[in-house]
């Protein structure tokens, strides 16, 4: 049963607070560490809307606790006054009264009051103050809720930088169509990406409006790319097995300014079988070398290209060619020379990597 004796009459208590003072009418079970307890209780603290001034108090309650009182058998109390925690915390006592409630009524203490209200501890050893026995025998719990958390807040972040990442990218698929004299279109889907972004909807929400938003984006940027310039009839050879299929996806004039986001969503095979996921060139450039070990590129082809290309467009060129070979090994048997003949397009100014980085990206 509840010891009502602890608890003096001009408290009002609710469900909450009543259930903290069951936890603290009796000892502790087990030891608890200082340590690990002042640790969970504070990352739980978000958790339950424990901030500010109500903050402040528990950390100061948690340092003043003594080691000794936290053993099997034990209260750990803190016996200290109101006005001197307001002292501590440099607010008001009124303030601190309330910070200590919000504290009892989530769970994390409980009042053990003298008869005249008063706290302190007497020469027998018996103290009266402030009782962190519910935070201590909850201790487990509270451990959860504070790992779920953090395992829900690493979900929203993740997720949150996916969006920006799908919002870069459909504005880089905005330019392009701009790029290709489709002003109104690129400018209706950009303020289709501004209205989802501030609406009041949850971040997974928003990602999924996003995703759909892109896949659309992709469509109508690879449809305007399949309308471009045709082919010419005239390209010289690069070798007899690889040339036609170059031919097919590189042929194309225009600028190589690719997207790093809109090549990272098209090298799916690439990222799953042989690097890790890419997220900036700097990543991309780090996979070179992996990459151009896994068509079987040779040291001094992949220096030239480098030379030819420059380092970001030499090694995109290579992560294409590893994404095609995966999705479509029957169609490059000379992975090594269907790339450098890409270099080849790239040396003429022929090179269009862009359109088969959309189209690789439209069929994920």
């Amino acid at each position: 049963m509840l010891q009502t004796d602890t608890i003096t009459r001009f408290r009002k208590l609710n469900a909450d607070a009543l259930a903290s003072q069951k936890l603290a009418s009796s000892p502790l079970p087990s030891q608890v560490d200082k340590s690990t307890l002042s640790l969970v209780v504070k990352r739980v603290c978000p958790v339950l809307g424990v901030t500010g001034t109500a903050y402040h108090v528990l950390d100061i309650l948690l340092g003043l606790v003594k080691e000794k009182d936290l053993g099997e058998g034990q209260s750990p109390v803190v016996a200290i006054s109101n006005r001197r925690l307001a002292d501590y915390v440099s607010r008001s006592e009124r303030s601190v009264m309330r910070a200590l409630k919000k504290l009892v009524e989530v769970g994390l203490l409980a009042y053990k009051d003298s008869g005249n209200g008063r706290r302190f501890e007497n020469s027998r050893g018996e103290a009266y103050g402030l009782d962190l026995s519910p935070a201590c025998k909850r201790l487990d719990e509270l451990r959860k809720r504070a790992d779920d958390y953090k395992t829900h807040l690493e979900a929203e972040r993740a997720l949150k930088r996916k969006s920006k990442g799908l919002v870069r990218a459909i504005s880089d698929a905005c330019a392009e169509l701009s790029n290709q004299g489709e002003l109104a279109q690129a400018e209706e889907l950009q303020q289709r990406v501004v209205a989802i972004m501030e609406s009041p909807q949850a971040i997974a929400d928003k990602m999924t409006f996003l995703s759909e938003l892109y896949e659309e984006v992709l469509d109508k940027a690879a449809s305007e790319l399949q309308q471009c310039e045709s082919m010419p009839e005239d390209q010289p050879a690069v070798s007899e097995q690889d040339q036609s299929a170059c031919d097919r996806e590189h042929e194309a004039t225009g600028n190589n300014e690719i997207s790093i986001e809109v090549l990272a969503h098209a090298l799916t095979m690439t990222t799953e079988h042989f690097i890790r996921p890419i997220r900036s060139w700097d990543d991309l450039r780090g996979e070179a070398n992996s990459l151009r070990l896994a068509i079987g590129l040779s040291e001094l082809a992949w220096q030239k290209a480098v030379r030819s290309l420059g380092l970001n467009l030499a090694a995109a060129c290579l992560a294409v060619v590893v994404e095609k070979v995966l999705r479509e090994p029957e169609r490059l048997s000379r992975p090594a020379g269907y790339f450098n003949g890409m270099v080849e397009k790239g040396q003429t100014g022929d090179l269009n990597l862009n359109r088969t980085i959309w189209s690789l990206a439209r069929r994920n």
